[in-house]
């Protein structure tokens, strides 16, 4: 089954690893690679924030 680029229309190449499976255009360079969004997003620290824990933690 051959699978063509949305971007360009060309045959895509399929790369596989450890039951994982990718697909990228070498054309134009497009990657098919899935991802997972449905994961809780993190909290990020800013900088501020870190140095007042930090502080906080010295006291």
């Amino acid at each position: 089954m051959s699978l063509d680029c949305p971007r360009c229309g060309t045959a895509l190449s399929t790369f596989a690893l450890g039951g994982a499976t990718a697909v990228a255009c070498d054309d134009c360079g497009y990657a098919g690679v899935e991802a997972d969004h449905s994961g809780e997003p993190r909290l990020v620290e800013s900088w501020e924030d870190a140095f007042a824990r930090f502080q906080e933690e010295r006291d």
